[in-house]
């Protein structure tokens, strides 16, 4: 059997509009009531302080606009912030909780077993980690005139130097 030209349009046409549908598990977290849980679980990862803290510095949408292009990472974040969801106490979401209790919601993730689940607990935090740090007002905040240097001062022959 020849496939026609019309026929391949219409097939492909088909699973293009098909497409969104069956991927959805890997669309990215812009709205809802898990976008909701991803701002307070990074809020609860950095939290401000005498220093702004990560949602002060935009890191939930550098996380997001990262799920755009590693769309692969957008299930594993997926099933972390539905846990964190369904571990709020009856009545109430993730994101309603005050600091201590989202904190020691965090803590038990962190301990969970699940393969899923600490997979987005150690990417998470390395996300949250990584765009806070990078951003210059983080910086600033710490007394330094160039990101913090885990590894030692790589890029330097010495420490960089600090303000006042």
């Amino acid at each position: 059997m020849t496939l026609s030209r019309r026929r391949f349009l219409q097939i492909t046409a088909a699973g293009v509009a098909a497409g969104p549908l069956g991927c959805a598990g890997t669309q990215p977290l812009e709205s809802g009531p898990l976008a909701a849980v991803l701002e307070a679980y990074i809020d609860t990862l950095l939290p401000a302080d005498s220093a702004p803290g990560a949602l002060q510095l935009g890191v939930p949408a550098q996380i997001r606009n990262l799920l755009r292009r590693k769309r692969a990472l957008v299930p594993v974040y997926r099933s972390g912030l539905k846990w964190l969801a369904a571990q709020a106490p009856q009545g109430k979401g993730f994101a309603e909780l005050d600091l201590a209790e989202r904190d020691a919601l965090v803590t038990r993730l962190s301990e969970q077993s699940d393969d899923m689940l600490a997979r987005f607990f150690h990417k998470s935090l390395r996300h949250t980690m990584m765009f806070y740090y990078t951003n210059p007002r983080a910086w600033e905040s710490l007394g330094l005139d160039a990101a913090p240097q885990p590894a030692g001062f790589m890029d330097f022959a010495q420490a960089p130097r600090t303000h006042g």
